[in-house]
């Protein structure tokens, strides 16, 4: 029984893989055969791992060395999705960076501002949920926050940050990615030139963007976009080659900020490398950016990586 699910699983995302390769290949998209097989894979199969935060003050997120999710005011509920960075089932590590509250007289995180007592203080929760876009709450399983609550430290003192680790053991995607697994480590190349490498790819995609090459833009990514469909088990298979993503990013048409006052970070341990705004108003950014006329700013992050056996880089991630 459990090698015909895994044949069946393995079948089911081919079909993902081949569809989405079609679908950017062709410019018509067959709702209809995408919606019939995409209930191949059973419903109890559709695991997605989240962590969800009680936050007091500013944070940011890691997996696997990966920033997922950051906040930069206080006090913010919200969960996060991990199937995206989850290669595949085994341990994985989760850190929490907690930065003082953002109207912090001295600049430092005070121990109170992480617990301060049981009813006021951070939490936070690792769940697995059963994703059923039909039912009532998103997912048909209930969840035991109880029991699904990390144990939380705070600093002996004030500090500038604080950092926290859990090992999270992840035992039940039915699904196993190559990602970046494979991929060089860049931290070990000269970083200079590195750097110029990056600028340069990140250079590419900001000129298709601002000439509205949509097509060419979305066929760089069209390796990112095949793994996140296999990883969401096709929740928005139709949205991918929709021409309300293509009217989404032709927004950016014209209006394409320069590449400037960045600082290149990598993740995954040296694999994937993006381009950040180093200081200012929108720090952390991505340095791909566009403004609007009417001065509306949106990011347009990628995390790229170098195959195993290639010298090109190859967008991975957003």
């Amino acid at each position: 029984m459990m090698n015909n699910t895994i044949n069946i699983l393995t079948c089911t995302v081919l079909f993902l893989l081949t569809i989405a390769s079609y679908s950017c290949s062709n410019k018509s998209n067959d709702n209809k055969l995408i919606i019939q097989n995409k209930t191949q894979i059973e419903k109890n199969k559709h695991i997605t791992y989240a962590v969800h935060v009680n936050a007091k003050t500013p944070y940011e997120l890691y997996l696997d060395d990966i920033l997922i999710d950051r906040f930069y005011e206080n006090n913010m509920n919200r969960s996060t999705d991990l199937n995206t960075y989850l290669l595949n089932n085994g341990t994985h590590k989760l850190k929490i960076r907690y930065l003082p509250l953002s109207d912090s007289q001295d600049g430092l995180l005070d121990p109170k501002d992480i617990i301060f007592n049981k009813d006021s203080r951070w939490h936070i929760y690792f769940v697995s949920l059963n994703k059923d876009p039909e039912a009532p709450l998103g997912y048909t399983n209930e969840i035991d926050y109880g029991s699904s609550a990390l144990n939380i430290i705070t600093p002996p003192k004030k500090v500038p940050f604080w950092e926290q680790e859990w090992d999270l053991e992840i035992k039940d995607l039915p699904y196993k990615l190559k990602g970046w697994s494979e991929s060089e480590d860049l931290s070990k190349v000269n970083q200079d030139e590195l750097k110029k490498e990056v600028v340069a790819f990140f250079e590419e995609q900001r000129l298709l963007l601002n000439e509205g090459k949509v097509d060419e833009y979305l066929q760089l990514g069209l390796k990112k976009d095949q793994e996140l469909i296999v990883a969401t088990y096709g929740e928005d298979l139709e949205y991918y080659n929709s021409q309300e993503r293509k009217k989404n990013i032709l927004r950016a048409k014209g209006d394409m900020l320069p590449l400037e006052n960045y600082t290149l970070e990598l993740f995954a341990n040296g694999r994937l490398a993006t381009l950040i705004i180093a200081s200012g108003q929108y720090k952390n950014w991505s340095a791909l950016l566009s403004k609007s006329e009417k001065g509306r700013v949106s990011g347009w992050g990628i995390l790229v990586h170098k195959p195993k056996g290639s010298s090109q880089f190859e967008i991975i991630r957003k």
